[in-house]
């Protein structure tokens, strides 16, 4: 794989960052209020939904890498924008290869807003075959904000409109989650490498979320002086912040050779996956932490900023399989990996 981002992919970061810097709605905004579309979700979901999308599924055959890479800067910036749930699930119905007919109207073109339902009460992970209730979702991010549902089950993905949603408490209100009734499907089609790719939307927007932890804990070292000095210059302010780069570095870099690795089919790319997204949890929450701690006593206000990257961190590493079922999931692909080499 390229070990640079191309020109087209910087100015996809680039423009869907600046989309995100000017759209008025906030994290913080939710606290206190129910959760309103930023200005740039319209712009978002009409003009960088194509992104990741196959050729064969209306797409105009982006990389899943530029897909990542721009739901890595809103991320960044805690946008509280449907995109990242829309897009991963536009990518949980791309993951049939055989895929030739074209995606549902208006999903491609802003018109129709869909989001992923994936986790079943109770589960640890994708769609868990044990779950005695097959057409039931629990903590779907904007379930009552989409027009409708890409639910995940054992015989295959489907889009669905719910029969029932019920709003939940969000720890992160800015993404608001709800328990979803399904009504059963007519038909589903082949999950493929669906589960992976919407998977790796969700390490991307970690990664993102623990680089605004950072940055954000930076400034604050950069600034703050203590005993005639800026804070940033005393180990116990440094190191921490040092690890959280490096844990974030290199969850970002496992996440953009697991989306290397799905596009192109290669052997390891579901170990890759898991991976990416225990990593990416990690991290994020590891970043965030260490942002409250840079802030001292003024960073476990709710005036503060840190506590919002860590309820983003939490709810993010949560969905689409808990950040402790994948790592146990990349350990067994691995065992099982090297038993097969022995044998």
């Amino acid at each position: 794989m390229r070990a640079t981002f191309t020109q087209e992919q910087q100015e996809i970061g680039k423009t869907v960052g600046s989309l995100a810097d000017g759209a008025g709605g906030t994290a913080r905004d939710a606290l206190s209020g129910p959760w309103r579309a930023p200005a740039c979700d319209g712009p978002l979901l009409r003009d960088f939904a194509l992104l990741g999308v196959p050729e064969s599924a209306g797409g105009v055959g982006s990389s899943l890498i530029d897909l990542l890479v721009a739901v890595e800067a809103l991320g960044e910036r805690l946008a509280p924008s449907r995109f990242p749930a829309h897009a991963a699930a536009v990518q949980l119905l791309c993951g049939d290869g055989r895929r030739t007919d074209a995606l549902p109207d208006g999903v491609l073109d802003g018109g129709r807003v869909l989001t992923p339902a994936i986790d079943v009460p109770g589960g640890s992970g994708w769609a868990d075959r044990s779950s005695p209730d097959r057409l039931a979702r629990t903590l779907v991010p904007y379930a009552a904000q989409a027009d409708g549902v890409v639910a995940l089950g054992p015989d295959g993905v489907w889009v669905a409109d719910p029969a029932r949603v019920t709003a939940r408490q969000s720890l992160d209100p800015s993404m608001p989650l709800s328990d979803v009734a399904l009504a059963a499907p007519e038909r589903t089609r082949p999950v493929g490498t669906g589960a992976w790719r919407a998977t790796l939307v969700v390490a991307a927007q970690l990664c993102g979320v623990a680089q605004g932890a950072i940055d954000l804990a930076a400034e604050q070292a950069r600034t703050r002086r203590q005993f005639g000095h800026v804070i940033g210059s005393f180990q116990g302010v440094a190191f921490p912040l040092a690890e959280a780069a490096t844990a974030r570095k290199a969850a970002w870099d496992l996440t953009l050779y697991a989306g290397w690795a799905v596009d192109n089919g290669r052997p390891d790319a579901e170990i890759q996956v898991h991976a990416a997204k225990a990593a990416a949890g990690r991290a994020a929450i590891f970043a965030a932490e260490r942002c409250i701690q840079v802030h001292g006593g003024m960073g476990i206000t709710m005036e503060a900023d840190p506590h919002l990257f860590l309820r983003r961190a939490f709810v993010l590493d949560a969905w689409c399989g808990r950040g402790s079922w994948h790592r146990r999931r990349t350990g067994e692909l691995r065992i099982r990996a090297r038993r097969t080499d022995r044998a």
